[in-house]
């Protein structure tokens, strides 16, 4: 049994490829981490005294290390530093910023060395962003390999790329820096292959000069091969964990190719999660065996055999783990469960992060002894270190995109329930991406039992689209207070946004449905036309071309009437569900269409349906938003009108067609007189103020409420006046106030409607 506890630190003589990448990303996070320039230089710093040790003398690798700033015109300026630096550190300084004033060339960085007595001073750097650079000296305690020097180019582009987050002027000069790392790691890689390649060469042409013997020759070119082929098989899982943002997915393909890398009878990986109330909770990925095989066992407890990975302080490999005097100690299974898969061979493996957060480790099982040796154990550790930076990013992904997407959902109103409609509302954000949307629905009560439904998506995305979206929902909402007619809504809406500081269009859809009279008035402002279902399945999209996106200019919008055959529906939505890349439009409501006929009676669950049948499942990279209102075929509704002559004495008149229709509605009691005095009061005013002659009381019950509107030609609108204690005028209004649950007043094409709502 064999067991080894790797440090974090490496052998400078011996830097190799897998310790470039994982060094880079050290360096690289530490130095972005911090809080300003000066720190980043100094977490440099500390990264090379403590990163690098001399194998023969136990000591640092570096006896100084220095990070240096200047510009164009003026003198290199030290940000942080240990040790005394060798003679040659300020020369060296000197030609590395010689060097960047002339120019570079491709590259942004040079690498160069000087031999010293005892040792060897290497100096990296060149550009930062704009006309400022950088240089890195350190001295080293002993005889740095040439081939060793050449890997340090990896580490002055991590450098720049860390050191570039605390200037202000470096999102593209950062793109740049990324497109430059990857291509050096490319190179350094190539080197790397081509040394492997010219050592089998090289013992090809041997053969026939070594007096070995013929297994032994063999033997040497299968480890070199072994050797090309482990840097081909990292390469190979880098990649592919690169390409991945879901943070399941990530752990998923890391445990099954690190599973089949090391010849493991299974693999897992047990990761530590955070939740929503900052709880971790342990999780686990199994691979090479059925999740059920693991299904009724207890999750690991942190023993001695487990602790150095859960702790992320060391390698563990055993030959036989069963013999390890650790193994079995532990109450209440002393050992494996019964019924476990049996462990002989053991490799753990623990994920730790840039930062130094332990994320999980990777625990491999064999029912043999002695099947993970040194190869095994080199495969494992480059997994894990491309899983963290995976895990890391992933993670940071996630984080981000579900705080734009709370903000998203934040933004969005809360759709109230509406008595004796079908009322569904569903928002999905965009499946790519980390940026918020400007999508929104909206639906909003009117009087006499008639809803505003409101369908809008801001161009563009992120923060400010978000922002934008707000700003036009609480302008909707607070327009359709007013009860205008929606093209008179729309203008307002578009003048609105002349008023935003820079340039935004918008589309929107504003729709006034009322299902009294069975009919939808709607205003577009280059919106998706939004779609009538009938109760028979036939689909009539209401693409009335009705004005232009709002931000366009001062112009002019229309409006239109509907009329809706009892139980039709009406769905607005925006673009995200019918729009897709390299596809027509058109064809996006043709898919539409045929879907709503085939489900003309919308559900919750089928409108799920319907969304997961039209959008691409993970794949889709714009929101959407969609309102669904049907009012049933029997609402339970009744209605009743009246005509009268401007004359004191039609009051009575009134009175009496009231208290009829009240009692054949089953209105009784004291509820019947406190509607008969709203009913009086509201045609006593038309009467006394509206001057015209003729007058109209509609009487509507509605599920659970009486809706009253007096309609006269008088285009003034009342309002309440606080009368004086001895002033026998003005109470009308008071008093309906009092009895009424809300009531209001809006304007017409020839005159106003005053209009109450009684509870029943």
């Amino acid at each position: 049994m064999t067991q080894t506890d790797r440090p974090t630190a490496v052998d400078l003589a011996t830097f190799s490829l897998s310790d470039v990448v994982r060094s880079g990303v050290r360096l690289r996070t530490r130095a972005a981490e911090a809080v300003d320039l000066p720190s980043a230089a100094a977490a440099v710093v500390e990264f090379f005294r403590a990163g690098f040790f001399d194998a023969a003398s136990g000591r640092p690798a570096f006896a100084a290390a220095g990070l240096w700033r200047w510009t164009t015109h003026g003198e290199p300026e030290e940000l942080a530093a240990y040790g005394e630096p060798a003679q040659s550190a300020s020369g060296l300084v000197t030609e590395l910023r010689t060097t960047r004033d002339s120019g570079l060339g491709a590259r942004s960085f040079r690498v160069v060395h000087r031999s010293d007595p005892g040792g060897t001073t290497i100096a990296f750097g060149g550009t930062l962003s704009g006309r400022e650079g950088f240089a890195v000296v350190l001295s080293a305690r002993i005889d740095v390999p040439p081939d060793v020097i050449k890997f340090f180019g990896a580490l002055a582009v991590n450098t720049r790329l860390g050191l570039l987050v605390h200037r202000p002027e470096s999102a593209g000069v950062r793109a740049d820096a990324l497109a430059e790392l990857l291509l050096v790691l490319e190179e350094t890689s190539e080197v790397q292959a081509a040394r492997l390649e010219e050592a089998v060469a090289e013992l090809a042409h041997s053969t026939a000069r070594l007096t070995r013997s013929e297994d032994d020759l063999k033997d040497r070119e299968r480890r070199l091969r072994d050797e090309a082929a482990l840097v081909e098989a990292l390469h190979t899982v880098g990649t592919d964990l690169a390409a991945e943002l879901d943070l399941d997915r990530v752990v998923q393909r890391a445990t099954d190719a690190a599973t089949a890398l090391t010849g493991a009878a299974f693999g897992s990986f047990f990761y530590n999660v955070i939740d929503e109330l900052g709880e971790s909770y342990l999780l686990y990925t199994i691979s090479g065996v059925p999740r059920e095989a693991f299904s009724g066992f207890p999750m690991p407890r942190n023993t001695a055999v487990f602790e150095p990975t859960f702790r992320g302080s060391a390698i563990v490999r055993s030959d036989d783990i069963t013999a390890d005097p650790r193994f079995g100690r532990n109450a209440p299974h002393n050992g494996l469960p019964e019924g476990h898969l049996p462990v002989v061979s053991y490799l753990a493996v623990p994920v730790v992060s840039p930062s130094g957060e332990v994320l999980g480790g990777f625990f491999f099982g064999h029912p043999q002894p002695g099947r993970f040796g040194e190869r095994q154990e080199r495969l494992a550790i480059g997994v894990a270190a491309q899983s963290a930076v995976a895990l890391d990013n992933a993670r940071l992904y996630q984080r981000q995109r579900n705080a734009a997407v709370e903000l998203q959902r934040s933004l969005l109103p809360r759709i109230p329930e509406v008595d004796g409609l079908s009322v569904i509302s569903r928002y999905r954000p965009a499946a790519r991406g980390a940026e918020v949307g400007g999508d929104w629905v909206d639906l909003i009560p009117l009087s006499a039992g008639r809803v505003a439904l409101v369908a809008g998506d801001v161009m563009g995305k992120g923060i400010h689209a978000a922002a934008v979206m707000g700003q036009l929902r609480a302008a909707v909402r607070a327009y359709a207070t007013l009860d205008l007619p929606p093209a008179q809504t729309m203008r307002l809406l578009n003048s609105a946004m002349a008023h935003l500081p820079s340039f935004e269009m918008a589309t929107c859809v504003y729709a006034v449905f009322d299902p009294v009279n069975a009919t939808v008035m709607l205003a577009s402002a280059g919106h998706m036309p939004p779609a009538l279902i009938a109760p028979d399945g036939q689909v009539r999209l209401l693409d009335d071309r009705l004005g232009p996106p709002l931000g366009s200019g001062d112009l002019a919008y229309r409006e239109k009437e509907h009329h809706l055959a009892p139980g039709t529906g009406l769905l607005l939505y925006t673009d995200g569900l019918v729009e897709r890349r390299g596809r027509d439009l058109g064809a996006g409501l043709d898919v539409l269409t045929a879907e709503l006929t085939a489900r003309p009676l919308l559900t919750p669950d089928t409108v799920d349906a319907l969304i997961d049948t039209l959008v691409e499942h993970d794949r889709h990279d714009d929101d959407l938003a969609l309102l669904y209102v049907r009012q049933p075929s029997d609402m339970g509704t009744s209605a009743a009108t009246y005509t009268l002559t401007a004359q004191p004495q039609s009051t009575r008149d009134v009175r009496m067609f009231a208290i009829d229709t009240l009692v054949a509605w089953g209105v009784r009691d004291s509820r019947l007189d406190s509607v008969v005095l709203v009913i009086h009061e509201l045609v006593s005013n038309a009467i006394r103020h509206a001057r015209t002659d003729g007058v109209e009381l509609h009487l509507r019950r509605l599920p659970g409420r009486l809706v009253i509107e007096v309609v006269d030609e008088d285009a003034r609108l009342p309002f309440l006046i606080d009368p004086r204690w001895d002033d026998e005028q003005h109470r009308g209004l008071h008093l309906v106030r009092a009895y009424a649950e809300r009531w209001g007043a809006r304007p017409t094409a020839s005159g106003k409607v005053v209009w109450a709502e009684v509870p029943l």
